[in-house]
């Protein structure tokens, strides 16, 4: 689904978050785990709520053999932390702090900054608008687009999905923006779409290509 209309001029946009990559040292985790680090960072940070933007991206691996819902944690597996640019010093206060996941203890590692890339194609794995079926869904995310963005591009939405959260389990799907000029994709990027950023929702990361991601 598309619509565009010819922009005047090229536009810039300077994002005021970026993405913290952090090591980890663990063995296994709850695959179910959002609600889980979102409770121990902001345990550790309190702050994280005070700003819409800040967001936690789904901490994923392989599922171990135990049969408990549990994931794998090895050195390739990362967590992703959005935080404004102001606040990437005060992140150092966690380093080498250990999250309490259901008992299965994970320690925060060092971390790199990761600033955001213009990609056209921009994919969040999980988007929360509030509404549970796919029509009213995409009606959340053209009205999104088309008022707060002020954009009009294409965009594939997958499955239905669900998350479960402290207040009950949350609908939502995967969603891939392309043809997305760069300063809204790095706009998209800055600020999320839909809610509950801190349980890993409407974070868009830069994708290559639309195929693999979304599908049906």
């Amino acid at each position: 689904m598309s619509w565009s209309w010819p922009e005047s001029k090229p536009e810039e946009y300077v994002p005021n978050m970026v993405d913290l990559q952090f090591d980890l040292v663990g063995t296994s985790i709850p695959a179910d785990n959002a609600q889980l680090l979102s409770d121990e960072l902001l345990r550790l940070l309190p702050w994280l709520s005070t700003d819409a933007g800040i967001g936690i991206q789904h901490l994923k691996g392989a599922e171990t053999n135990s049969g408990d819902a549990t994931i794998n944690i090895n050195r390739r597996t990362k967590l992703f932390l959005r935080v404004p640019k102001t606040r990437v010093d005060a992140m150092l206060q966690i380093v080498g702090k250990t999250l309490d996941l259901a008992g299965h203890p994970l320690e925060l590692g060092r971390f790199k900054t990761r600033e955001f890339s213009p990609f056209g194609n921009i994919y969040a794995h999980f988007v929360d608008t509030g509404s549970a079926t796919e029509e009213q869904f995409v009606q959340d995310v053209m009205r999104e687009l088309d008022e707060h963005f002020q954009l009009r591009c294409g965009f594939i939405c997958g499955r239905q999905q669900t998350l479960q959260s402290a207040s009950g389990p949350l609908f939502g799907y995967s969603l891939m923006l392309h043809d997305v000029p760069p300063h809204k994709s790095l706009q998209l990027q800055d600020e999320g779409m839909g809610r509950n950023r801190l349980l890993g929702c409407g974070i868009f990361i830069p994708h290559k290509s639309i195929a693999p991601v979304v599908p049906r």
